[in-house]
């Protein structure tokens, strides 16, 4: 299978795309403005309300948290398939972090009325890896519903993806990012950010939360574990790869010597022509 599958394939021309791409090197951070048209995202919303397994989140000690995830999406549902191999999304990844990424985690998450503000963080600092570092993650979340200052849109301190000398100060000013349903926020992983308090009495804040790691760090989720093979094998081959299916290098392969998508086609651990003992190679 992995000899009709196309590794390389030439980058789309994608408007503004060297516009975003700058704003992410520059100040951390960008927007799409309606990346995504009306029915798809209601068919993301009829996902997460009649496919998706969801969990409350509690984001402090006395468990009054009041957003709702589901994450493990490539499991659950065939609704956000699209988004992972949309042009656009795979440009911008592979503008921040290169060519050579994989999934870190899928989640639809829900800010309920009453939730409070999140702490600022860099999400890069979940890997121990010593700043300066080159990018190596990117987030992006696509709004479901509006996303405006009084439901909880993203706070981000511009520019401070750049601040390798300082630790997360949460006094620090921050930028309100509020966009409408449709529209892509990505930003990289060591931008300080946090999710905002949901102050309304009636109105949600959903939104498609997707991120990208590159292949050679352990992404936070194992999505070869929690992606059970039997769907894997239904999926393109670009979101195989995406999942993890992929050579560590292009010297050689990663399991006996063969692709780990053909091993994922046929279950066969074992090169088929592996022999027990060397003297079945010529040798004594």
């Amino acid at each position: 299978m992995s000899e009709s599958v196309r590794e390389e394939v030439e980058a789309p021309v994608i408007d503004g795309l060297d516009g975003w791409l700058r704003e992410i090197d520059e100040r951390g951070y960008t927007v799409v403005p309606d990346f995504l048209d009306a029915s798809a995202v209601q068919s993301i919303r009829d996902a997460f309300n009649n496919e998706v397994p969801i969990t409350p989140l509690p984001l402090d000690k006395a468990g009054e948290g009041k957003t709702i995830r589901g994450h493990n999406l490539l499991a659950k549902t065939r609704a956000v398939d699209f988004v992972f191999l949309d042009p656009c999304v795979r440009a911008l990844v592979e503008g921040v972090i290169g060519k050579e990424s994989r999934i870190n985690i899928t989640t639809l998450f829900n800010l309920l009325p009453g939730e409070k503000q999140q702490p600022r963080h860099q999400d890069d600092g979940l890997w121990p890896i010593p700043r300066p570092h080159p990018p190596f993650l990117l987030n992006i979340v696509i709004a479901i519903d509006d996303f405006d200052e009084d439901n909880g849109a993203t706070h981000v301190v511009p520019y401070s993806h750049a601040w390798h000398d300082r630790k997360v100060d949460q006094s620090e000013p921050t930028t309100q990012v509020t966009m409408k349903s449709g529209s892509l926020l990505a930003w990289s992983g060591a931008l300080w950010h946090g999710g905002g308090a949901n102050t309304t009495s009636d109105r949600e804040r959903l939104g498609l939360f997707l991120s990208h790691v590159v292949a050679y760090l352990a992404p936070q989720e194992t999505q070869l574990i929690s992606v059970p093979r039997d769907i894997v094998r239904t999926l393109d081959p670009t979101l195989q790869r995406l999942i993890g299916y992929r050579k560590f290098s292009r010297i050689g392969g990663e399991i006996d010597f063969r692709d780990p998508i053909d091993v994922l086609a046929d279950g066969e651990v074992v090169h088929p022509t592996a022999k027990v003992g060397h003297s079945g190679f010529g040798r004594v």
